[in-house]
């Protein structure tokens, strides 16, 4: 990637969804800038989109490190989840700071572990009605 062009990060990741198009289309492949993660619930899918995937990259001669590359892995750590055969869970270390956050005493510090929380909203059920009383403290100016 050109560093000195403005806008690149965004430039690279139009690029890549513009190759990939197919593979994201068909929710083979997920991608975040240069991190692709090629999803299956068996392993029949996993080679058969592995093999997609590669013929894509040869096409457009995409070449990658391969000391950076996990091949046939079933559980893969990335952007603060874990992808396990098609499913995407919390990391059980973010999992366990949750549990340990300590009970704030501020706004500042509610508004803190509100921002934490809300990355993983997608994994909590109900998350806006749990967190309902949470927002309202932020609202009080007099805390007791």
């Amino acid at each position: 990637m050109y560093f000195g062009l403005c806008n690149s990060p965004g430039i690279f990741k139009w690029i890549m969804n513009s190759i990939f198009k197919e593979l994201l289309h068909e929710e083979v492949l997920e991608n975040y800038m240069d991190y692709f993660v090629i999803l299956a619930k068996t392993k029949k899918e996993l080679e058969k989109g592995t093999i997609w995937f590669l013929k894509m990259t040869k096409k457009h001669n995409i070449c990658f490190k391969r000391s950076k590359c996990n091949f046939d892995t079933k559980e893969i750590p990335i952007l603060g989840v874990v992808v396990i055969w098609g499913e995407v869970l919390m990391e059980n270390n973010k999992t366990k700071t949750v549990k340990k956050w300590k009970t704030p005493i501020n706004i500042k510090e509610v508004e803190s572990f509100l921002e934490f929380a809300n990355f993983y909203r997608c994994f909590i059920k109900n998350f806006s009605h749990i967190v309902k009383p949470l927002n309202k403290l932020k609202c009080k100016k007099d805390w007791k």
